[in-house]
């Protein structure tokens, strides 16, 4: 098992926030990495941890250059919020560097949370992510109307007030707005609000919206 990851570039999801949610697979592979890159946030996480550790800022194209050259000399391992697999810097990763070269061990997303804290399946639902786009507002407007719940991933700058104001500009009121604000940590807030109040809110930290038409 251990020849199958020499070489590959570990790519592991590291949850919504807590610790707790991260898995023990993706703990072991963390605690035997020469070599760990991420956020500051998530290499806060390990303190405890010997290996090299690398700032993930937006310097992404270069260290993934850094890192195809990395994977032969040292055991690799990518720290990714949430699920690799869902709007991550995994995509890119996989792209450069080829999919043989890696190895994705899924986490639970933020998304995956926001709708198990408000009691509602995903399986029928529309996602998007506006985390550095803001262009994208004709988009949401669109997946608004056509689908029953969408769960979108904001920014500091896309925030649930100006979501909701596109909304609103765009004529769409009647619906419920789940704002879930820094999911798994100390502090916690959810609120389950039409699209008029959510125009008035002010969060700060990581935030995920959940829209869906009133029952």
């Amino acid at each position: 098992m251990a020849e199958y990851y020499k070489n590959k570039v570990i790519i592991v999801g590291c949850g919504p926030g807590q610790k707790a949610y991260i898995s023990p697979k993706a703990l072991y592979h963390i605690k035997r990495a020469g070599i760990i890159v991420g956020s500051r946030r998530l290499l806060k996480l390990f303190p405890g941890i010997n290996a090299k550790k690398i700032i993930l800022e937006k310097n992404y194209r270069t260290m993934i250059d850094k890192i195809g050259k990395w994977r032969s000399q040292d055991q690799v391992v990518v720290l990714v919020s949430g699920d690799p697999c869902f709007f991550s810097y995994t995509k890119m990763i996989v792209k450069v560097l080829g999919r043989e070269a890696c190895v994705i061990i899924p986490g639970i997303s933020s998304m995956q949370l926001a709708f198990a804290a408000v009691g509602e399946c995903w399986d029928d639902a529309c996602f998007m992510s506006l985390h550095g786009r803001d262009t994208e507002y004709e988009q949401l407007v669109k997946k608004v109307r056509d689908y029953s719940k969408v769960g979108i991933l904001t920014d500091s700058k896309n925030t649930p007030a100006v979501i909701a104001g596109q909304l609103i500009k765009n004529g769409i009121r009647e619906r419920r707005m789940v704002v879930c604000e820094n999911l798994s940590l100390p502090e916690e807030r959810i609120y389950d609000i039409d699209i008029l109040s959510a125009f008035h809110i002010r969060t700060k930290g990581i935030v995920v919206v959940i829209i869906m038409k009133k029952q």
